[in-house]
This record gives structure tokens, sequence and C-alpha cells, in this order.
């Protein structure tokens, strides 16, 4: 009896591990626009920077001199990390986004 008990244990285990998991990032990097799709407006930039300077330094040191030294398209991936880790809704990603794009190196 312990056998099969142990053995079911087993297989209920290798299944739950070899099963897909969701992807917070594929839903994250959806949210981050392309360079084309950020926007110019200056209200958007200047909330962005807001919402970089509070949220993007609890955890670490603003990295302005890293935003300016990359290409937006180098900074994306970052962003898509950083989102869910900030807890940014759609708005707040759309104008940190307009925030890099303005200061990123073009």
């Amino acid at each position: 009896m312990k056998k099969i008990i142990i053995g079911a244990y087993i297989v209920l285990m290798a299944g739950v591990a070899c099963t897909p998991k969701a992807s917070p990032s594929a839903v994250a990097a959806s949210a981050v626009p392309e360079a084309s799709a950020v926007s110019s407006d200056e209200a958007a930039i200047s909330a962005g920077q807001v919402i970089f300077t509070t949220k993007c330094t609890k955890c670490h040191a603003a990295k302005t001199e890293a935003v300016t030294s990359k290409s937006y398209d180098e900074l994306r991936p970052v962003l898509t990390s950083m989102v869910k880790k900030a807890k940014l809704n759609n708005e707040e990603i759309q104008q940190v986004s307009a925030y890099v794009y303005a200061n990123s190196k073009k």
C-alpha cells in the first residue's frame, strides 16, 4: 500500500512540475509600448518622471544615467521586467515609457 501511495505522489508531483506556467513577462511585454507608439505629450512625460522618481527609486537609486546612455529599444526589456515589480497600471506604464523615451539616447 505504501508503494502505491508513494508512486501516486511521485506521479502527481511530476505532473505538477511539468505543467506550463503562466508567463507574467508576456503580459507585461505587451503593456510596454513599442517606440513608435510612445506618447510625446509633455503631460505624459512629466507624469512619467514623477512615477519614475517615486516608484522606481523605492527599491534602488534612480538610474537616470542608464536612461540617458541607452536607446529606448535597449531599455524596453528593463521596463518590461520592472512594470510588475513597481505595480504600475497601464496608464502609468504609458507615462513612464514616455519619460524614458523622451530622455533615452536617440
